[in-house]
């Protein structure tokens, strides 16, 4: 009964706070027990008892945008092309049949001003195309000799450039300077000419579209790639990312 008696004392003694100076608690460390831990909660009143159904409710409710936000972090930004008005159109075809839905890519169209060269030849054979090209040398102009190239005409080979250019009032004003250095048989001739180009790009491709874009035959180009600008809304996707032809290079 002592021992009882004892230790109900000093269990009492201990809720009062007797034993403060020998825990901290007078040195700046107030004891841990209520109501003080109840008085020092951050923002009581947000908390909420629920109901089991709202409990439920809330707990769908969190696993839902858990899973929305894994689904938009999956989601990736891919782009095609660009490519002519026709083969935009079988891409675009395509697409559907691929089973995307409608509204599900933008398409963007940009405008190419074709590409231009300064051009020296056809030369009938390698050792005329080197004494020309030397001849250059003395005036102070750099040439290239052309070698064959998808985008160049076979009928061109072989030859010499002189510089390229995206637009021909560019090249026309490069060749006006050159005649002034001496340069008599060059001439401007058109390697594209300009066109509407059409890339299709879809801002949100989860892993299920990404498989079916990859199966995809396009007409032209590795088919579809990270957007240069990934996350691009659509807003911000009207405008060009790409360039509309080569950048210029003139001849020094």
């Amino acid at each position: 009964m002592l021992a009882l008696v004892l230790a109900n004392a000093l269990l009492l003694a201990a809720q009062w706070g007797w034993f403060d100076r020998l825990t901290g608690g007078a040195a700046g460390n107030p004891p841990q027990r209520e109501p003080d831990r109840l008085q020092r909660q951050l923002n009581p009143e947000r908390v909420q008892i629920l109901s089991p159904e709202a409990a439920s409710a809330a707990l769908g409710a969190a696993a839902q945008a858990v899973a929305a936000s894994q689904a938009a972090a999956a989601a990736r930004c891919l782009e095609a092309g660009p490519f002519a008005s026709a083969d935009a159109e079988a891409v675009e075809r395509s697409l559907r049949e691929a089973g995307l839905a409608a509204g599900s890519w933008l398409a963007r169209k940009t405008e190419d001003s074709g590409s231009f060269m300064v051009y020296m030849g056809r030369y009938p054979d390698r050792e005329l195309l080197q004494r020309k090209q030397d001849e250059l040398k003395r005036l102070k102009l750099d040439a290239e000799a052309l070698r064959a190239a998808p985008d160049l005409p076979p009928s061109l080979l072989p030859g010499l450039s002189l510089g390229r250019f995206d637009s021909k009032p560019a090249a026309d004003a490069a060749l006006a300077d050159m005649l002034k250095h001496g340069v008599r048989t060059a001439r401007v001739v058109m390697l594209r000419p300009a066109q509407s180009l059409i890339s299709l790009r879809v801002p949100a491709a989860d892993p299920a579209t990404r498989t079916r874009l990859a199966g995809l035959r396009l007409p032209a180009g590795p088919g579809f790639v990270v957007c240069a600008v990934p996350g691009a809304s659509a807003a911000s996707a009207a405008g060009p990312v790409l360039p509309a032809s080569p950048p210029t290079s003139a001849p020094r």
